[in-house]
């Protein structure tokens, strides 16, 4: 009763009468335009690429000079095969010039973000309103795929805070959650006294709708699987922020005996792709983004990977285009049987976090390190290396205007988590190596995560 209620006449007064925000406007719109054939979507997908390429030419300093630099102009694109010509837009160039990347004379209010990023890079940048509304309808859309509805109760494994919020921030923020019926628990201490709890948490909350992490995910899952608990059904599980392997879709499903829904995306740009009911693939947010897959300098066929390219259609703030956020993804060759007309990302290679072990056994996500260093942009790049005996290194490259107490301040976090007898050091290094592969890990441990007795 509370949920039919919120969702047709107390969430659209607040969203539309007080807040005066367009959401559920652009949420309308956009369950409508799913449907249109896949032609007609990637033609509107390419009119706004050549908008947002021609107002960033001509309102934002930074692509204005850039531009000019490679001898390319707006106009002259005509096919997406032109746009190889133009620059590539790296987080290091918007650590070094986010100053430009404002549209010259924006007035309205903008809104600061930032990334850790899968590549231990801390990088800031902002967006507007309009941008946060178009986004959050994007989400909301794809929660209905996963069985998600306006006001029923929702179950998040989510970043927290980390570091500890004033009280009055704490009970806006409970109210907020409890109004829209979300419940939120902490992702990080993946200990297996704090997952009894979580396991006791969904039991006692039953949610319609599980949004987590994927490692978190994972081993509630698993733990519940190995105490023999038993968890409520929810209507999906959405997985995120990491890659889904088989094995951690299976264990979530057999847990919670519900279907997963995996999703895609960056903090830079939000949701880039999201499953529907027949998991065929990741549907790409057409209306929002523009996504390029680069093999070399040219645009990869399907079935074959490539490089993500990324560029938000709908920021003019700040708009970030032709952003490469390091991922590897493949276009799905064939189309989903659900009959919408987005598009399918058949695989995307996202980042992989090892867990962190502390030294009375907490477990901590890997997660929490980018969600940490996001808020540090003096920190260049950053890496987590775990011995055998649970000693714990985090280097970190300086970048400009980096102060020693940021150390002293990542440190106090840290054991905030895992206690002060923990075995931590920080070291500050002129470089931080690459895999033998060539990858960039964020988090590397040695140490075996155990349950019961048995390791992962």
């Amino acid at each position: 009763m509370y949920g039919m209620l919120f969702r047709e006449v107390l969430f659209p007064f607040y969203e539309n009468r007080l807040r005066g925000r367009s959401t559920l406007t652009y949420l309308k719109e956009l369950e409508r335009s799913q449907w249109r054939p896949e032609q007609e979507l990637r033609e509107l997908n390419w009119r706004k690429m050549l908008e947002a390429l021609q107002f960033a030419e001509q309102h934002v300093p930074y692509y204005g000079r850039r531009f000019a630099e490679h001898g390319v102009r707006a106009k002259d694109v005509h096919a997406p095969e032109d746009l190889v010509r133009f620059p590539v837009l790296t987080k290091a160039e918007i650590r070094a010039h986010g100053s430009e990347m404002i549209a010259t004379g924006w007035k309205g209010k903008l809104y600061k973000s930032g990334t850790g990023g899968s590549t231990g890079a801390p990088v800031q940048f902002y967006y507007d309103h309009e941008t946060y509304e178009r986004r959050f309808a994007a989400a909301m859309r794809a929660d209905g795929w996963a069985g998600g509805r306006i006001g029923e109760k929702e179950l998040h494994i989510w970043g927290t805070p980390t570091a500890a919020e004033p009280r009055w921030k704490q009970a806006k923020r409970a109210l907020h959650e409890a109004v829209l019926r979300k419940k939120m628990v902490s992702a990080w201490d993946l200990a297996e006294a704090r997952l009894a709890s979580v396991v006791k948490e969904i039991v006692r909350y039953r949610p319609n709708l599980v949004i987590g992490y994927t490692s978190p995910l994972y081993f509630t899952a698993r733990y519940a699987l190995e105490t023999g608990r038993k968890l409520p059904s929810p209507r999906g599980i959405v997985a995120t922020a990491e890659r889904l392997f088989s094995h951690q879709r299976e264990t979530i499903e057999r847990a919670f005996e519900a279907p997963v829904f995996d999703r895609y995306g960056c903090r830079e740009v939000m949701l880039i792709g999201a499953e529907c009911e027949r998991h065929q693939g990741k549907h790409l947010n057409l209306e929002n983004v523009f996504v390029e897959l680069d093999a070399g300098g040219r645009p990869a066929r399907p079935g074959e990977p490539g490089e993500v390219i990324v560029s938000d259609l709908v920021c003019r703030s700040m708009p970030l285009l032709r952003y490469k956020n390091e991922d590897i993804a493949v276009a799905a060759e064939a189309p989903c049987s659900c009959g919408r007309g987005l598009p399918l990302l058949a695989a995307v290679e996202g980042r992989v976090l090892d867990m962190i072990v502390g030294p009375d056994g907490q477990v901590l996500a890997g997660e929490f390190f980018p969600h940490l260093f996001k808020d540090h942009p003096t920190v260049a790049r950053y890496q987590i290396h775990q011995d055998k005996t649970r000693a714990l290194t985090i280097k970190i490259m300086p970048g400009e205007n980096y102060r020693p107490e940021t150390s002293q301040i990542i440190e106090r976090e840290i054991r905030r988590l895992l206690g002060d007898r923990a075995n931590l050091q920080i070291q500050v290094v002129d470089e931080i190596p690459v895999t033998r592969g060539g990858k960039f890990r964020v988090t590397v441990s040695e140490v075996p995560i155990a349950f019961g007795g048995e390791a992962a």
